[in-house]
């Protein structure tokens, strides 16, 4: 029933963006150059990141960990942007260095952890410093590279799916459920691996071979997103303990659950940035940060939950 009602919630948030708009009347080329690709984009990227944020907190064992704690989302967004700077605006070449970027990120983060697990809250302060850091160079990059086209390159790097055209979002959109497929594919693998590293082996997994294929899928699925919409945070974390206080416990409810309910979330909060400050318009990123930095700080304050 939980998934159902997370492809309900899904529907409802495209529906709604498809609706929301400056025009009031229908406009065939508004919707098909405007609404109907950002919308879209939104499904992908919205979904992507938390069945992203899903894999990584199964792989670690860490319910503080996705993509944009960990600052993996940073380090494809320096990526993304060194690619597009050297390359004039490349959309391949942008996703390849993100990718190239995301995965440095994290055998970085697997070479730290490789002798022993530290502490939720160690791998929390790494990645929330080397995000800071990948994203600051992002930003300064920005900056000298096109000081004309800051402003806009300021909302792509705080998150938005405003700009995709059609081709582009089909494009991720295509790719991210593909993604969601292969992680499925796995749930099995996931329940075993978010309960116990020593659970999983007993029954005969191969821990480190499933978690570097996991972290694959996460650095590919992180470069995508970054790439066409910029750092979006709290998604990957909020989704996945959200559906589990909800009741949903092993991971094949929890992945397409957590692909449909972090799709409307994100076309949800798409809706109030273009509505909130008009006539002029939020990224979506800054809604997502307002909604998931409390809940963020409320989990760090249950110390139960984290070693």
């Amino acid at each position: 029933m939980i998934v159902i009602g997370a492809f309900v919630f899904m529907l409802a948030g495209a529906v709604l963006s498809l609706a929301t708009g400056a025009a009031s009347a229908f406009d065939p080329q508004i919707f098909w150059m405007l609404r109907l690709p950002r919308t879209l984009c939104g499904l992908a990227v919205g979904g992507g990141l938390a069945v992203a944020g899903t894999l990584v907190q199964a792989s670690l064992g860490n319910p503080l960990a996705d993509p944009y704690s960990l600052g993996i989302a940073a380090a494809a967004a320096l990526g993304s942007v060194l690619g597009s700077f050297l390359h004039t605006g490349s959309m391949a070449a942008s996703g390849t260095y993100a990718f190239a970027f995301s995965v440095v990120a994290l055998l970085a983060l697997m070479r730290w952890l490789r002798k022993s697990f530290r502490s939720s809250t160690e791998v929390l302060l790494v990645g929330v410093v080397s995000g800071l850091f990948f994203t600051s160079m992002a930003t300064f990059l920005l900056a000298v590279s096109d000081p004309a086209a800051w402003t806009s390159n300021l909302g792509w790097l705080l998150g938005s799916i405003a700009t995709p055209t059609l081709n582009e979002s089909l494009g991720v959109l295509t790719l991210m459920l593909a993604a969601l497929v292969a992680a499925f594919s796995h749930w099995k693998v996931l329940d075993l691996l978010s309960a116990d590293e020593l659970t999983a082996e007993s029954a005969g997994v191969d821990v480190a071979r499933f978690r570097k294929r996991f972290f694959f899928l996460v650095a590919a699925i992180t470069a995508v997103s970054v790439s066409i919409a910029g750092i979006i945070g709290f998604l990957g974390f909020l989704v996945p303990h959200a559906l589990r206080a909800l009741g949903v416990r092993t991971h094949r409810g929890l992945v397409p659950a957590a692909f449909f309910a972090g799709a409307g979330i994100l076309l949800f909060s798409d809706v109030i940035a273009r509505l909130a400050a008009r006539p002029s318009e939020l990224p979506a990123g800054v809604v997502m940060a307002l909604i998931g930095a409390p809940a963020f700080l409320a989990l760090i304050r249950n110390r139960k939950a984290f070693p």
